[in-house]
């Protein structure tokens, strides 16, 4: 009997599905989502925020830009199943070191939080909500279909971006950072310098986030931050990901790992991860965040019609 209940316990560990068993289809795509240099152009947002992907699409179609909006994963809607699925499930060998959050059966939309300890609990970092599992899933899905359809280069947004100059400087922007570090020398380029907080400041990111499962082979990686030139900086970790340029291999190593690792930290901590993974931004905000948006990461802002 004992050695029945050690092989179901062995075996829960086994019967997950994959990350990618989740991710969503682009669906509807056309030609016409695409610019000098740059394959394909999405926009994830919410069926729920029609407004907001009104407004982002406003703004880029004064430069003759139209981007595919990508139905993005409603987090608040997804089933105990998939979100089992897609996180970490502890197992004996990964690390214990903080809290982290899970969600089970009962009421189990409601976050709950203990020190990560339970064999066979999936967690996530501490207080991380549904919404931003469903953000996680959502460029995880556009990553792979871009991959998928051999795209070399995509610009992936959010909808609460702020175009501040004119877009089609990115085009000649890849042109010059793929000449100074040459072509396959870069996997992420930002569209500005930093994420903003809600007043519009410069919020700076070099560090890195516990996760069970995984210790980075070099965490001082995460705090470089240099200037390469007048127009780019390399940088080790960054906050945001709601205006990215990703070249294929950049797309290849962060679904690797994610799919071997699974979701544990909101994307945006996530995708500096992968240990050989280069990322650089601009030193001239071209397509910035739009500080104080409405946002339903944190709880399902819209059915307040106030939001």
């Amino acid at each position: 009997m004992k050695i029945l209940s050690v092989l179901f316990f062995l075996s829960a560990f086994c019967l997950h599905a994959k990350v990618e068993d989740h991710f969503k289809k682009a669906e509807g795509k056309s030609d016409i989502h695409r610019m000098r240099n740059i394959d394909f152009i999405y926009v994830l947002n919410l069926e729920q925020r029609p407004e907001k992907f009104e407004r982002c699409a406003q703004q880029l179609a004064l430069w003759g830009i139209h981007p595919y909006r990508f139905s993005a994963v409603n987090g608040w809607e997804l089933s105990l199943e998939t979100v089992t699925d897609v996180g970490v499930t502890f197992e004996p060998w990964m690390s214990t070191g903080s809290w982290g959050t899970y969600y089970e059966w009962d009421t189990w939309k409601e976050a709950r939080h203990e020190y990560v300890y339970k064999m066979g609990r999936t967690y996530f970092c501490h207080c991380m909500s549904l919404g931003a599992v469903g953000i996680a899933l959502s460029h995880l899905s556009i990553l792979q279909d871009a991959y998928d359809s051999g795209y070399e280069t995509i610009w992936v947004m959010e909808d609460d971006i702020d175009v501040l100059r004119n877009p089609h400087t990115l085009s000649d922007l890849i042109d010059k950072l793929s000449q100074e570090v040459g072509e396959d020398g870069w996997d992420i380029l930002f569209t500005d310098q930093d994420t903003k907080n809600t007043l519009g400041y410069y919020v700076p990111c070099t560090g890195f986030a516990w996760r069970p499962n995984y210790y980075p082979s070099d965490p001082n990686q995460f705090a470089q931050r240099y200037a390469i030139s007048a127009d780019f900086r390399r940088v080790g970790a960054r906050f945001g990901a709601y205006s990215m340029i990703v070249r294929r291999s950049g797309m290849k190593k962060i679904l690797d790992f994610l799919k071997t690792y699974k979701i544990f930290l909101p994307y945006d901590i996530e995708y500096p991860y992968p240990p050989d993974i280069r990322l650089f931004t601009v030193l001239t905000d071209i397509v910035s965040t739009w500080p104080g948006a409405p946002s339903d990461n944190g709880s399902p802002a819209y059915k307040n019609k106030e939001t």
